[in-house]
C-alpha cells in the first residue's frame, strides 16, 4: 500500500514536472520551447517580416500562380487611394503578401538548415478602409531549400515563399486597421488554424487553434509604390507537447502501475 502511494505521488510529481518543463517541440524541422511564455502567458510567439501589395486579383489559398499574377498586376498606392470614396462597398482590390519568420519564442535559431516562410491573400479592401475577410487566408511553409530573400523584389520570390511543405494554414476570423490608413497602418487580426504539419499542436491547445496577430506596413506615396516597404508582424498563440512525447510518458506510467501491482501481490 505504501509503495502504491509512493507511485501515485511520483506520478503526480512527474505530471507537474511535465507541465512545468515540457520538452522543446520539433515539427517538420521547426523547433520551439513551450515552456517559454510571453507577457500574455502565451507559449508560442512568432515574429516575421513581409512585403504586401494590392491587386485586382484575389489570390487563392495556396495557389502559387494566382499569387504571382496578383504580384505582377499590383496597383500603385496613389492610384488606389484616389479611388476610395468612404463608403462600405468593395473597391475590387485585394491585399496579398509574402514574408519570412525570423523569431520564435526568443530564438532566431528555430529552423536549422531551413526557412519558415509565409503567404497571405484574399483580403478584400472596402472604400472605407475596412476589409472583407470572406476568402482571406494565411499559410506558413517550411522549406529545406532556403531560397526566399526578404524583402520580396521579384515575382520568382513569391514562388520561393510558397514552395515548401505546408507547416500551418489558417483562416482569418477578423482583420482591421487599428490606426492609420491602408497607406501607412497598424493592423490586428485573429486566425483559426485549419491544417498543416503543426496543426494538431495548435488545435488541441487550450485556445483550440486561435491565434492573434498584429503588424504594420508602409507604402511610399512619393513614388506611387506598388509594394510596401518591409513590414513587421507578430503572431501569438498556445501549443501543446507532441502527441508522441505524451505517449512515451504514458507508457512510463503504465510500467509504474505494473510495478505497483506486482509489489501489492507480493505483500
Amino acid at each position: 500500500m505504501k509503495f502504491t502511494k509512493k507511485i501515485l505521488g511520483a506520478t503526480v510529481f512527474a505530471l507537474a514536472s511535465l507541465s512545468a518543463h515540457a520538452a522543446p517541440i520539433n515539427v517538420g524541422g521547426v523547433t520551439w520551447d513551450p515552456a517559454w511564455v510571453d507577457g500574455g502567458e502565451q507559449d508560442f510567439a512568432m515574429k516575421y517580416d513581409f512585403t504586401q501589395w494590392f491587386s485586382t486579383t484575389s489570390a487563392g489559398n495556396n495557389n502559387v500562380a494566382n499569387m504571382q499574377t496578383s504580384y505582377t498586376t499590383a496597383i500603385g498606392i496613389n492610384t488606389l487611394l484616389s479611388t476610395l470614396n468612404g463608403s462600405n462597398t468593395a473597391t475590387g482590390y485585394f491585399l496579398s503578401g509574402v514574408g519570412e519568420t525570423y523569431y520564435i519564442n526568443g530564438s532566431t535559431s528555430f529552423c536549422t538548415g531551413c526557412e519558415l516562410t509565409l503567404a497571405f491573400g484574399g483580403l478584400g479592401l472596402n472604400n472605407n478602409n475596412t476589409f472583407d475577410i470572406t476568402n482571406a487566408w494565411i499559410n506558413l511553409y517550411v522549406d529545406f531549400t532556403a531560397d526566399y530573400t526578404s524583402p520580396t523584389s521579384n515575382v520568382g520570390e513569391v514562388a520561393s515563399a510558397m514552395d515548401g511543405n505546408l507547416w500551418l494554414s489558417a483562416s482569418v476570423l477578423s482583420f482591421g486597421l487599428t490606426s492609420g490608413t491602408v497607406q501607412n497602418a497598424l493592423a490586428s487580426a485573429q486566425f483559426q488554424v485549419t491544417g498543416g504539419l503543426a496543426a494538431n499542436n495548435f488545435l488541441n491547445s487550450p485556445k483550440a487553434g486561435f491565434a492573434n496577430q498584429s503588424g504594420s506596413a508602409f507604402f511610399n506615396t512619393s513614388i506611387n509604390a506598388k509594394f510596401s516597404s518591409l513590414g513587421n508582424g507578430q503572431v501569438v498563440s498556445e501549443t501543446i507537447p507532441e502527441p508522441a512525447s505524451l505517449a512515451i510518458f504514458g507508457l512510463g506510467l503504465i510500467g509504474l502501475a505494473g510495478m505497483a501491482r506486482r509489489k501489492t501481490k507480493k505483500s
